[in-house]
């Protein structure tokens, strides 16, 4: 980047970024002010002194003059000719008030940068906000008629709303830029005025990071390279849409998506033979399809403390806001980190919950909730709908408040006759709700006719109602050899409870019963809907739902990560874009072997309430609600641990089924397996037996047919083998203390059970 830059290429603006060069090409290099000659204003010490009086309180610089922030009268000097101060410009005002002509003039050049590649700004009050800082001196500079000419060019850059309501935090950072450049080694300076992805490098590790206005800068210093983009979030979207044009995206870093975005204007550029206008006409067009209804998300935000009747103001003035009053202000796209952080230096006087619980809510607003989620919220008995745009800002209105803009729509709904999910959803407790389970019900209001008749009905099935269940057919009671009307008894039971438990002796068939009909009432094209987890007397909440697991860092460093479990695992999946139509079934297999109340925690009210959420130990901030189409078949071996010992809440929550040998499905299942085989009935009828020598009072001991449903049971020497491996072993087991080795054997032997059936 040479003073005049002709040797750099051109973005979509050439005179514009030709300004920006003649301004930034001095600056960058020496310091030297583009409005006056002889002064250096861009120098470590100007923005300091310009960066700290931007910190002060107004008032405490404005020298008791009257007026005031947000007056909109002059508390010193006058306005420039024919301007009318905003608020934000009246602060400015008295922040300068009394400041060294560097300082203000520096104020007037950072201005004109932050103003000068705008196209939602006219030329008139560009100009007329860069001549009011100028006139705040004395023998106040004109423009230079060069750069001044330029300013009635409409700028490529979409800036919104944050670049009038937070010009201060863009002067800011541009000082923190200024300050930060000047610290570093000479050959990196050089290296980013030599290399455009070197000056993002140099950009990005300004403290204080603001992306808007650095992505600005970028742009106007390296035109040919970075897009005309502030918005982050347009930019990784946009990338996304045209990725296919470079094959692929090549990263997630900003370096990677502003490389990939260089790649990708080359390709369309040369396509339509002039440069990307990423805002308008088709290619507009295409990357705003890109983030379809399913990535959208729906929120309600209420009114703060003190906010009675605050939401019908909202809708009249097309926003939103949270109150903020001590907050220090965070950009946009904030961390968790960082919001939390804000948090702790604002509001010490809060109880650690109500940080917690802030914290969260403001993290959701300015950093989860997206350009074109749909928002909700209540007003006159009514829930408002509108569209989030991308503005977002702090505004002064009886306190300082964090404002986004919003697009209300002229539909409501009445909150007497709101449909489910939704009439549950809104009496979530917190300022900002997730109502994206209810999404579809939102747009089908506001969109009647763009959306199928299935949304139209405006239940999601993840939340709202449980999908019908396929009946049984005769081909799978063939398969699993049991009679058609019990299989349909534990499809309507099933269907009616949403948790069932298998129950029985060892053997009968519990796990290959929950698996083969899990399968059949989910449907063959996607088998994930089926997920088994087997528990165990170690198993604990963190396994089952949702706990920190041992990991390695970004860096390599070994670090803990909150990770989810089956359950947490295949609710996700139950509510996908692919599977909230579909029933899914998670089976826990020897469910009572675990400790149920340690594994299950919060998630027992869930399993009673499926329409309510509760807030999960490990992500308190996020509420969590199971989903109706989620089914849970449990098993319990009654003879590992007795079926007594399940406390009364689990029996509460689920229809216990019971599987034995002696009564149906089970009963004549190892007959009708035998018979479609082919094969001889000994096999049954030495079951049969054996289980008759077993007395009413063990009953959960007998012995269910699954051992005698392999091939081994009809070659020679198998049953001989079954009875040696398999059952005497269980046996002996189950008449410890009762029965000796001996008195097993002679009971229960194979050698024995034949003589009783005849075929010794």
């Amino acid at each position: 980047m040479s003073d005049g830059s002709q040797d750099r290429p051109h973005g979509p603006a050439p005179t514009i970024e030709a300004a920006a060069a003649r301004v930034l090409g001095p600056a960058l290099r020496t310091g030297q002010s583009p409005f006056e000659d002889d002064l250096y204003t861009w120098t470590p010490e100007v923005a300091e002194e310009l960066a700290r009086r931007l910190d002060a309180d107004p008032a405490d610089d404005a020298g008791g003059t009257g007026g005031g922030p947000g007056s909109g009268l002059p508390t010193g000097g006058s306005a420039a000719p024919g301007s009318t101060r905003s608020p934000v410009m009246q602060a400015l005002h008295d922040q300068l008030e009394g400041a060294p002509r560097p300082v203000i003039l520096l104020a007037a050049e950072l201005l004109y940068i932050q103003q000068l590649p705008l196209s939602t700004v006219t030329a008139r009050l560009k100009r007329g906000r860069v001549r009011d800082v100028l006139s705040w001196m004395d023998e106040a500079p004109q423009i230079p008629a060069d750069l001044d000419e330029v300013l009635t060019e409409k700028g490529p850059l979409t800036g919104g709303l944050g670049f009038n309501v937070q010009m201060r935090e863009h002067l800011r950072w541009l000082c923190s830029f200024i300050v930060h450049w000047a610290e570093l080694d000479a050959s990196v300076r050089d290296a980013a005025l030599s290399d455009p992805w070197e000056f993002q490098r140099a950009a990005r590790s300004t403290p204080g990071d603001w992306r808007a206005i650095r992505y600005s800068l970028q742009y106007l210093v390296w035109p040919g390279y970075f897009q005309p983009i502030v918005k982050h979030e347009h930019k990784t979207r946009i990338r996304d849409a045209f990725a296919d044009l470079i094959g692929g995206p090549s990263g997630i870093d900003e370096l990677d998506i502003d490389q990939d975005l260089h790649r990708i204007s080359e390709v369309l550029s040369a396509q339509l033979g002039q440069p990307v206008d990423w805002y308008r006409g088709s290619v507009a067009n295409q990357w705003q399809r890109h983030r379809d209804d399913h990535s959208r998300r729906a929120w309600l935000v209420r009114p703060g403390r003190g906010g009675v009747g605050q939401s019908g103001q909202w809708v009249a003035q097309n926003r939103i806001a949270l109150p903020a009053s001590h907050l220090p202000r965070i950009p946009a796209h904030a961390s968790r980190l960082e919001v939390s952080q804000a948090v702790e230096q604002g509001y010490p006087h809060l109880d650690y919950q109500a940080r917690f619980q802030l914290t969260a809510e403001l993290h959701t607003f300015l950093s989860r909730m997206s350009p074109q989620d749909v928002v909700a919220t209540v007003a006159d008995a009514k829930l408002h709908l509108g569209t989030l745009t991308d503005d977002l800002g702090y505004v002064d209105d009886g306190g300082q408040q964090l404002e986004r803009s919003v697009l209300w729509s002229a539909v409501t709904l009445d909150l007497e006759s709101l449909p489910s999910p939704l009439s549950e959803l809104i009496g979530e407790p917190g300022t900002v709700v997730d109502l994206t389970d209810g999404l579809d019900a939102l747009l089908s209001a506001m969109h009647p006719g763009r959306h199928s008749a299935e949304s139209q009905v405006a239940e999601a099935p993840a939340a709202g109602a449980v999908p019908t269940l396929p009946e049984v057919t005769d081909e799978l009671a063939d398969g699993l050899h049991m009679p058609r009307e019990e299989l349909q008894e534990i499809v309507d039971t099933l269907q009616q409870r949403q948790q069932i438990v298998f129950y029985g002796p060892p053997g009968t068939g519990k796990t290959y019963l929950a698996q083969e009909l899990a399968r059949f009432l989910a449907g063959p094209d996607d088998p994930s809907r089926v997920q088994l987890v087997q528990f165990h007397p170690s198993y604990a909440y963190e396994d089952f739902f949702e706990g920190y697991r041992p990991t390695l860092t970004e860096s390599g460093q070994p670090g803990f990560a909150l990770q989810a479990g089956p359950l947490r695992r295949q609710a996700a999946r139950a509510t996908s874009e692919s599977g909230r139509e579909h029933p899914s079934f998670l089976i826990i297999d020897e469910m009572n072997r675990a400790d149920l109340a340690r594994v299950f925690g919060e998630m027992y009210f869930l399993l009673e309430y499926r329409d309510r959420t509760v807030l999960p130990q490990y992500s308190p901030d996020t509420s969590f609600r199971l989903p109706r189409n989620l089914f849970i078949i449990g098993t319990m071996n009654t003879a590992d641990r007795s079926i007594a010992m399940v406390d009364a809440a689990i029996r509460r929550r689920f229809a216990f089924m019971e599987l034995h040998p002696d009564t149906p499905p089970v009963a004549g299942v190892l007959r009708r397996h035998l018979e479609a085989r082919g094969a001889g009935s000994e096999p049954a009828e030495l079951l049969e037996a054996l289980n008759s020598e077993i007395d009413d009072s063990d009953r959960d001991l007998r012995i269910g047919p699954s051992y005698f449903m392999k091939d081994q049971a009809t070659e020679p020497g198998g049953l001989e083998a079954i009875w040696r491996f398999d059952l005497l072993p269980l046996l002996e087991e189950h008449y410890y203390g009762r029965l000796t080795r001996a008195e097993v054997h002679e009971r229960f032997g194979l050698a024995a059970l034949r003589r009783k059936i005849g075929r010794a």
